[in-house]
């Protein structure tokens, strides 16, 4: 699957973090190159290895925060879990087998909607507290629309840190990686977790043909934000979201292409 866990490798970075392991695939770090663009570009030349550590840093924090909103939900529901970051970004792992003893329960709807909905809260959280941080330093932020979400930006030029190239990459990427990606992530797209959230909601309510109807509006949402990627010439966004419809249409037809189910 495109959001599969990749194979480990001897060059993996490992580590714990409140009990849970966390597992760093070498292609993690190829992140900052495909999506730092301008921001890795500097007025001096070694600024540029400068930034490429700071937007590296940047997005660490802010996925195995994401992450851990996850697997900490896991943790509440009575499961053991495991992180691993890599190209795509990361992944929550339920550790099937591995349950801590006497609180194990069954995943539910909703506590399925829960652990969906930990991660994207977590980062937007983390933002809130770089938001803190710039106007506890005098900062503004300002707003712009990516696709069709409003992201707040800092804005540093009354700030002692007004000429800070790495200051200014930490914010600015910080705020990207907390907002943008994090409500990106809540969109109605399966295998995101806005999808799982909106599957679990549709289950609910209607467990005969909530699934079904969860795959159409996964497949549209895909599509639209496919083409709004391709409009704005974000050629990765384009992809990553065509390739998300197709599998929610090749998903929908074991369904029966879109038919109700009695």
């Amino acid at each position: 699957m495109f959001l599969a866990e990749p194979q480990p490798t001897a060059f993996d970075l490992r580590f714990q973090i409140f009990g849970f392991p966390v597992r760093v695939h070498p292609a993690f770090f190829l992140m900052p190159l495909i999506l730092g663009g301008g921001l890795l570009q500097g007025d001096n030349p070694g600024s540029t290895g400068v930034n490429f550590l700071v937007l590296t840093a940047v997005f660490f924090v802010s996925i195995l925060v994401h992450e851990l909103g996850h697997a900490l939900a896991m943790r509440f529901y009575g499961e053991s879990a495991s992180i691993v970051l890599y190209w795509m970004g990361g992944l929550a792992i339920p550790n099937m087998g591995r349950w801590n003893a006497g609180r194990a329960r069954a995943r539910t709807p909703y506590s399925q909607l829960i652990i969906s909905a930990a991660g994207p809260l977590a980062g937007i959280l983390l933002g809130l507290v770089l938001v803190a941080v710039l106007f506890a330093m005098g900062g503004e932020i300002y707003w712009q629309t990516m696709l069709v979400f409003p992201v707040p930006l800092p804005d540093l030029r009354a700030t002692a840190f007004a000429d800070n190239q790495a200051m200014s990459v930490l914010m600015a990427s910080g705020m990207f990686a907390c907002f943008f990606w994090n409500l990106l992530n809540l969109a109605p797209v399966l295998p995101l977790d806005g999808g799982r959230i909106l599957q679990s909601v549709l289950t609910i309510f209607d467990p005969l043909n909530g699934m079904r109807t969860c795959l159409i509006v996964s497949m549209i949402t895909a599509g639209v934000l496919a083409y709004l990627s391709l409009t704005n010439r974000a050629q990765f966004g384009a992809f990553f979201f065509g390739f998300m419809a197709f599998e929610s249409f090749q998903a929908l037809q074991s369904y029966g292409g879109g038919r109700r189910q009695w």
